[in-house]
């Protein structure tokens, strides 16, 4: 490891260190950490067709590599990696390929071969171009040598092994999770998020109805590590089966962790959302989950940390939903920086001719080019997206007040008065209608008889109400 590394592992540790000071938890906070959930609901929401049964009846799938070019992406915007290897240079699989400093996971090779060159690639789920390294993979898959390691025994080691390991948020948000480990203030409550609430994704289901004895172990050992009192796992009644296998891996390990139903309404899987379902709490805008004791982690970063944690194993992979248009739907796991593209022939899809939409219809994007390659967020493909998605429609650009976005909306805002706000470019207003407190779920804008585009407005008004 660099000296540059080491000091920004020294700063975590210290951050750590200081966060971690015995202090009495509050009787309001222990109170609500063992409040039942059943009675903790929230404004709005919708129902959606959730095209599930499209993908969740077959086993994940792996995808072989073989002598593809993949593109690993290094990171985006300022929380991307240095690269360390150079063009020519044999590697391995799981071989480190780019160092992060205390803020940036590290990226590794996700296969054997040699690297091409480092230059820039389209990640499936971004808009703009990011450094990547392309790699041609040699067909042998092969690993590079693993050290024998114990799990780590404190704070301090699993942040440190989360960040070289390249652990990272796959719900969608891509956060470093040595971060927000570190960043944990004596959190009493483990909220474990498998709601996935957006329409034809099913990558965490069958995540949780084949890996829970291992979700399960996770969960126990990060618990046990934080001193946390409870763990619940929060997860839509449209799951049934993610719901037995999850209850029956508990029983087998003889743990309390609770395996807690939400209704399936949209986007019940918000963080905010998930934290008042199953605790209580209101989490307040600008305000982290830490703060107000809770510890909250998406299913397959769960996995993924418990991988690191007990295996050595750098996030190289990950479960995604191929869906659509296809002769063979379903959820496969395929390496960091495989190319769209390739993934078509696995799927059956039309090669070209189709829209092929990134992530769920409510919040995720058109695929940004046809190279595109999958990033650790990549969640789902749905292929001939124009089928199901909602033909685009010509904005009136006025607001008719029928107030359908205010039924709506889960944060219990009043989209309408903040687009006309927005639109006047009221950054008083903007801030006193609680801008801040949006998730840009598009609740708003899917039920808009004006088709006015909220959503996208409230994400330009917060880019200008940045410092």
């Amino acid at each position: 490891m660099s000296s540059h590394s080491l000091q920004g592992v020294e700063r975590i540790q210290h951050l750590v260190r200081a966060q971690r000071q015995p202090q009495q938890k509050p009787f309001w906070r222990r109170l609500l950490a063992i409040a039942s959930p059943s009675q903790r609901s929230w404004h709005g929401g919708l129902k959606l067709r959730g095209y599930k049964e499209l993908s969740n009846a077959e086993p994940i799938a792996p995808v072989a590599v073989g002598q593809v070019q993949l593109a690993i992406p290094l990171g985006r915007g300022r929380r991307s990696a240095q690269p360390c290897v150079q063009p020519g240079q044999l590697v391995r699989k799981g071989e480190v390929i780019g160092i992060g400093d205390d803020n940036t996971p590290w990226v590794h090779a996700s296969t054997s071969g040699i690297v091409e060159q480092i230059g820039l690639a389209f990640a499936a789920d971004s808009a703009e171009p990011v450094m990547a390294v392309i790699l041609n993979a040699d067909g042998l898959d092969e690993w590079i040598e693993r050290p024998v390691m114990e799990a780590p025994q404190t704070l301090e080691a699993l942040v440190q092994r989360a960040l070289q390991m390249g652990i990272v948020g796959l719900g969608g948000a891509g956060f470093p999770t040595a971060l927000k480990l570190a960043g944990a203030q004596q959190p009493d409550l483990l909220l474990i998020n498998g709601a996935e609430c957006e329409p034809f994704l099913t990558c965490d289901d069958r995540l949780m109805r084949e890996r829970a004895e291992a979700l399960i172990e996770a969960a126990d050992y990060l618990a046990d590590l934080l001193g946390i009192t409870l763990t619940r796992f929060g997860i839509e009644t449209n799951k049934p089966e993610a719901m037995a296998a999850l209850r029956t891996a508990s029983r087998q390990a003889r743990t309390p962790v609770e395996i807690c139903p939400l209704p399936t309404r949209y986007p019940a899987g918000g963080q905010p959302l998930m934290i008042k379902s199953l605790s209580g709490r209101n989490l307040a805008p600008g305000t982290l989950p830490a703060e107000i004791g809770v510890l909250a982690l998406n299913v397959a970063t769960l996995h993924a940390l418990g991988r690191a944690v007990f295996h050595a194993e750098p996030l190289i992979s990950r479960v995604l939903t191929l869906t659509g248009v296809c002769e063979r739907p379903g959820n496969v796991e395929v390496p960091v920086g495989y190319p769209v593209s390739a993934l078509r022939a696995v799927a059956g899809a039309d090669p070209e001719g189709q829209l092929t939409q990134v992530g769920g219809p409510m919040m995720g994007q058109p695929l940004p080019d046809p190279t595109a390659v999958i990033s650790k967020t990549t969640s789902c493909l749905i292929f001939g997206a124009e089928r199901y998605l909602p033909a685009a429609s010509q904005s009136s650009g006025s607001c008719i007040r029928c107030t359908r976005c205010v039924d709506v909306c889960p944060m219990s805002l009043r989209p309408l008065d903040l687009y006309a706000a927005a639109e006047r470019h009221d950054k008083a207003s903007l801030q006193a209608l609680r801008l801040d407190a949006c998730i840009e779920c598009g609740s708003c804008s899917s039920t808009c008889p004006s088709h006015l585009p909220l959503r996208e407005r409230f994400r330009q008004s917060k880019t200008e109400l940045r410092p």
